[in-house]
C-alpha cells in the first residue's frame, strides 16, 4: 500500500483527524483545515466521503491567491458560482448575501494555503455567520499561524498537532520499515525510533527516515534529505538534539541486547563465575551468585585474571563492556558497534 493511504487509514491520529473533519462538515459550513502532510490524499479521501453521502455535490478546489487579486473574495465568489444574480449593497455584504440566498446550495468549496490571501478569513467568518445547513460548504486550509484567535458562529479550526503522538509516529515508521525483508526485528526497531523520533509529527520524513541508512549513519541521511525538507534541515543544523535522540534509542533497543547477552555470558561461565564469589564491590554490594553480577564484575574479578574459552568470546564481551559504559555516560554508540552488537543476538 502506498505511504499517504497506509498513514490516512491505518495511523490512529491521522484517521481521527479524517474522521472529525467529515463529522464537523455536516455541523458547520465553513471549516479551517491545517495543512497537514500527504494533503492531496487527505482531500482525496475527505472528497470521497462527503460524494458518499451526497453524490450530487459539486468539489472545487483552488488556491487562495489563484482567483482574480483584484476583486475582493466575495465578488469573485459571486462572479464564479452566481453571476447572474442581481446584487445591491444595501442587500448586505457579499458573503452576507451569498449565505443567505443559499447560492452555493450543492457545493463545496475547498481553499488552500489561505495565509496566502488572507481576505479568505474574514470573508468566510461572514459567510459563516449567516449560514443555514442547507448552505453550501467551505473548506478553507491553512498553515504557519492559527486563522482564528476565538471561536466563531458555523465555524470550526481543525488543528493537525492535536492529532498525532509518538505513537502514531512509532506506529507509521514500522509500516514503512515493514517493506524491507530480511533486516533483524532489533535493526527494525532501533530504526523505527530513530525515525519516528526525529520527524516529529512529519509521516513524509518519516517514511524517508525509516530505511537502513538510518541506523548506518544518521547524520549523513539528514544531510541529504536537507535540501527538500525543513525539518530535516533544522536536525542536520542542531546535532545535538540528533545524538540525543540516537542515544536514547540506543538506550531503548540497544542495551537490553547488552543485558540479554550479558546473562549469557553468566550461563555461560557460570561455575567459573561462581568460584571467585562472593565479592564486596566498589559500592559495597555484595556479591553471591553469577546472576548478581554486571559486565564490570564480571572483567575484573575473573576475565581479566582467567581470559575467555575462546576469541569470540574475548571479543564479544569487550564489545559489550565498552558499549555498556558509553551508553551509561551519555555517550551513543557508533553505527558499526550498534551493528555488531545487534548481529550477535
Amino acid at each position: 500500500m502506498e505511504k499517504p493511504s497506509l498513514w490516512w487509514n491505518y495511523v490512529s491520529g491521522a484517521a481521527r483527524y479524517l474522521e472529525d473533519t467529515v463529522s464537523a462538515t455536516s455541523k458547520y459550513r465553513v471549516l479551517f483545515v491545517e495543512e497537514a502532510p500527504y494533503m492531496e490524499q487527505f482531500l482525496h479521501l475527505l472528497s470521497e466521503r462527503l460524494q458518499q453521502w451526497d453524490s450530487s455535490l459539486h468539489i472545487d478546489e483552488i488556491q487562495a491567491d489563484e482567483w482574480n487579486s483584484a476583486q475582493d473574495v466575495g465578488e469573485s465568489l459571486m462572479y464564479h458560482y452566481a453571476n447572474q444574480t442581481e446584487y445591491h449593497p444595501m442587500d448586505g455584504t457579499r458573503p452576507e448575501y451569498i449565505a443567505r440566498n443559499n447560492l452555493l446550495a450543492g457545493r463545496v468549496l475547498i481553499v488552500r494555503e489561505t495565509n496566502r490571501r488572507k481576505e479568505w478569513i474574514d470573508t468566510a467568518i461572514e459567510y459563516a455567520k449567516f449560514s443555514s445547513q442547507r448552505n453550501g460548504l467551505i473548506i478553507l486550509t491553512y498553515s504557519v499561524s492559527l486563522p482564528l484567535v476565538a471561536s466563531r458562529k458555523g465555524v470550526q479550526l481543525i488543528k493537525w498537532d492535536n492529532y498525532i503522538t509518538n505513537y502514531d509516529m512509532q506506529l507509521f515508521a514500522s509500516y514503512c520499515i515493514a517493506d524491507r525483508p530480511g533486516m533483524k526485528l532489533e535493526l527494525r526497531n532501533y530504526i523505527t525510533q530513530l525515525a519516528s523520533r526525529m520527524s516529529g509529527i512529519d509521516p513524509e520524513l518519516c517514511s524517508r527516515l525509516a530505511i537502513e541508512e538510518a541506523a548506518n549513519d544518521t547524520m549523513e541521511l539528514l544531510q541529504t534529505l536537507a535540501s527538500n525538507n525543513e525539518k530535516a534541515k533544522k536536525l542536520v543544523e542542531h546535532p545535538q538534539f540528533v545524538y540525543s535522540i540516537i542515544w536514547e534509542a540506543q538506550i531503548q533497543i540497544v542495551f537490553p541486547i547488552i543485558e540479554r547477552l550479558r546473562r549469557c555470558f553468566i550461563e555461560r561461565y557460570s561455575d567459573e563465575l561462581q568460584s571467585v564469589l562472593p565479592q564486596r564491590d566498589d559500592f559495597d554490594k555484595v556479591l553471591q551468585s553469577p546472576e548478581d553480577m554486571e559486565l564490570r564484575h564480571m572483567w575484573y574479578y575473573y576475565f581479566k585474571i582467567k581470559g575467555f574459552r575462546s576469541s569470540d568470546d574475548d571479543r564479544s564481551f569487550r564489545l559489550l563492556y565498552n558499549a555498556r559504559n558509553d551508553l551509561a555516560h551519555l555517550d551513543p554508540l557508533d553505527s558499526e558497534t550498534v551493528m555488531k552488537i545487534v548481529s550477535l543476538e
